[in-house]
């Protein structure tokens, strides 16, 4: 006889899956919620000095729904120490705590908004954003492409913090944008300049990145798009569905199935 479950199990399966259409509509709601703040983080930018309530409205709402969703995660872990420490657990958290110290003038705490970006990196890792057959490579390629983006919107956040109150040439996230892509590609035209100590020690960290890290990723992305064009679309495979395989392919390199074979005398 099978079991039924109970809601604490139908709460932890849902927020795992990706393949029922209320699973499914979870994983979007969510993604939807962390790119709303996200772009809600750089409108607020462009309207800071009119201190208008609706900004804190929406973070309010924003932040109860984000503290439901840490503390039914925490519920439903089976482990809640290794859970509390997990990575994904960690980034809810600091996209949580700016909103409780929105009283108190911490900048350096409240800039940490910046970091509910990350919260995405949840969603490329289980491939919420990708059907059944285009999961594995193409997921690498998605993941690079959010590593690069997340590193040019967190230093452009982190300018805009340090700036914008002292540098009438950086106040909005859209110009500290300009000036942190400016700056990682090291084309350097100058024209913005930072003029606070702490916009001065991100623009050296972001050089530094821009040596060491960007290249990586690029490179990363150039073999990764080069090698998918190398591949060419194949017999459909009858049994997961997936239509790419390596030109030399025989068998599907998702299932074993056998996707072409050759018959003497054929």
């Amino acid at each position: 006889m099978h079991k039924e479950k109970t809601f604490k199990e139908i709460i932890a399966f849902y927020f795992n899956d990706t393949t029922t259409f209320l699973g499914r509509f979870l994983d979007l709601f969510l993604i939807f919620l962390n790119l709303f703040t996200v772009v809600i983080f750089v409108i607020e930018s462009y309207f800071y000095q009119l201190n208008l309530s609706i900004f804190w409205t929406i973070e309010v709402i924003t932040v109860s729904i984000f503290i439901l969703e840490y503390l039914l995660r925490y519920w439903v872990a089976e482990k809640k120490i290794s859970h509390i420490f997990n990575i994904y657990s960690i980034i809810d958290l600091i996209a949580i705590i700016p909103t409780f110290v929105i009283f108190f003038d911490l900048r350096f705490i409240r800039i940490l908004r910046v970091f509910r970006i990350f919260r995405f990196m949840r969603y490329v890792d289980t491939g919420a954003f990708l059907s059944n057959v285009q999961k594995m490579r193409n997921i690498r390629i998605v993941k690079i492409i959010f590593t690069i983006t997340s590193i040019i919107f967190l230093f452009s956040s982190f300018i805009y913090e340090a700036e914008h109150i002292t540098n009438p040439d950086i106040n909005d996230i859209g110009t500290a944008v300009y000036f942190s892509i400016v700056t990682l590609t090291t084309v350097g035209f100058g024209d913005i300049v930072p003029i606070t100590p702490m916009g001065r020690v991100m623009t050296v960290l972001m050089i530094l990145v821009s040596i060491a890290l960007i290249p990586w990723q690029l490179g990363l992305l150039v073999k990764e798009v080069i090698f998918s064009i190398k591949n060419k679309r194949f017999a459909l495979c009858r049994k997961c569905g997936l239509n790419q395989h390596d030109m030399d392919a025989t068998h599907c390199k998702h299932c074993g199935h056998v996707i072409y074979q050759e018959n003497s005398g054929d």
